[in-house]
């Protein structure tokens, strides 16, 4: 299906559809081909869905030319098969009754249950009212003490940064994590948990709302559950950098507290290094030229260990792929918007290239453009991280394993979000099976031994 959807595209599209990125090509045919896509009157549907893309690309030059477009690939796809027939709907030219022809003294009337048990005073209402405003209380106690916990841990803990290793490779390999539980407000969300984190492998952490797969990334990233290495830099993108007057690119680079000591340092030697030039001797504070420049040979070496001149260009190329244009990695951190801030956040933390990076939704302040380039650079992402996404298509991507959170516990799964269902799919099926197969056993044996007990 998806091979005769690229087809007519290219033929509706014609010559323009080579300009093309294939990555926002591909993404046209697939929406284009979902079995379940309404395409809607005359286009329209499609032209809500991919017109602003159409036109950003320069398959089409503006907005009515656009509509023009999707109504006739509606029309082809529609020639083509590919357009999910609507069910046929009838309206009624007049309200009608559900109970029209029925006698109303034949009809059955509702029985008033009665309530066998002993009924409840005023008094015992009230307590039991008091009972539940102690219970409430006595959760945001527990929730708010849980929050001063989790504060004095943050506090309490380095700041990641990007970290240059003489040794030439990460310290941090697989994280064996037993025996763990994680609670909020008193509330268990893992019991008795196991997880084993192989280095180098990309997870995607999946479960229903509420089952607290953010609280634990916060766990992890706080080195708050046993078997984490102290050593190992967890990095967690959860809020927005601060706005301030600080540029954009020069939020990302300052991440790198290193290479910025470095160049601050180096700085302030050249310039006294000129000072003494200039007097021709000493300064005030007896600093001699030799030592300067020898601290300056050091400083020189160790920029060069550390990459120091790519530094920059690297920075600019993330944030590049995040859509942000030059003009506006110049641009004051305090003159984005909230979403904008986080983008710069998701940029620091791919800059840092922490042992373990957490992502919690990270497409959520992202364009497609910005998503599909996303995609391309977590696949090749050299560490290891955990990303929490409901998009379907992301998690396929990017994920060679699944850890589903469900019940209080975590399972690990090899394989994408696909694999994943479809193992998961498998296994309750396998369950049911078994299940039928045992009911089956046990009514066998109570025909031929009516006493045994159920």
């Amino acid at each position: 299906m998806t091979e005769v959807a690229g087809s007519v595209v290219q033929e509706v599209l014609g010559r323009r559809a080579v300009d093309v990125d294939q990555p926002i090509m591909d993404y046209i045919i697939n929406v284009l081909a979902d079995e379940d896509f309404d395409f809607g009157i005359d286009g329209e549907g499609a032209f809500e869905a991919i017109g602003e893309l159409l036109v950003g690309a320069g398959c089409v030059d503006d907005t009515t030319e656009c509509r023009s477009v999707c109504s006739i690939l509606s029309e082809k796809f529609g020639k083509h098969g590919l357009v999910k027939p609507k069910p046929t709907m009838r309206s009624l030219a007049t309200p009608f009754r559900m109970d029209d022809g029925m006698d109303e003294e034949q009809a059955p009337k509702k029985k008033v249950e009665v309530f066998d048990g002993p009924l409840l005073t005023e008094r015992d209402k009230a307590k039991l009212e008091r009972r539940k405003r102690k219970d409430e209380r006595q959760r945001e106690v527990e929730y708010q003490i849980h929050l001063a916990e989790m504060e004095a841990a943050r506090e309490g803990m380095p700041v990641v940064c990007v970290t240059h290793d003489n040794s030439g490779g990460s310290t941090v390999k697989d994280i064996r994590m037993e025996n763990f539980s994680v609670s909020v407000g008193g509330r268990e969300l893992i019991v008795d948990g196991e997880l084993t984190l192989s280095f180098g492998r990309h997870y995607g952490l999946v479960g229903r709302n509420g089952t607290g797969k953010t609280t634990f990334l916060r766990h992890m990233a706080m080195h708050a559950i046993d078997g984490i290495p102290s050593n190992c830099q967890i990095l967690h993108v959860e809020q927005e950098v601060v706005g301030d007057d600080i540029s954009a690119l020069q939020c990302v680079l300052n991440s790198d507290i290193e290479r910025t000591q470095l160049l601050q340092e180096e700085a302030r030697l050249s310039a006294l290094q000129r000072d003494m030039d200039l007097d021709d001797g000493k300064t005030n504070g007896g600093a001699d030229k030799d030592a300067i420049s020898q601290r300056l040979q050091q400083i020189y070496k160790r920029l060069e260990f550390i990459d120091a001149d790519s530094a920059e260009s690297r920075a600019a190329a993330i944030l590049a792929g995040l859509s942000f244009t030059p003009e506006m990695q110049l641009k004051a951190t305090k003159t984005f918007s909230g979403g904008w801030r986080m983008r710069i956040a998701l940029a620091r933390a791919l800059f840092i290239e922490p042992d373990l990076l957490l992502l919690d939704e990270p497409t959520n302040h992202l364009d497609l453009h910005a998503v599909l380039w996303l995609e391309t650079y977590l696949v090749k992402w050299p560490k290891t991280f955990i990303v929490v996404s409901h998009a379907r298509e992301f998690l396929n991507t990017v994920v060679t394993d699944i850890l589903h959170l469900q019940g209080q516990k975590l399972t690990a799964y090899k394989g994408n979000y696909d694999i994943f269902e479809r193992t998961r799919e498998e296994q309750i099926k396998n369950k049911q099976k078994a299940f039928e197969a045992n009911e089956r056993s046990r009514s066998h044996m109570q025909v031929v031994n009516p006493f045994i007990i159920k």
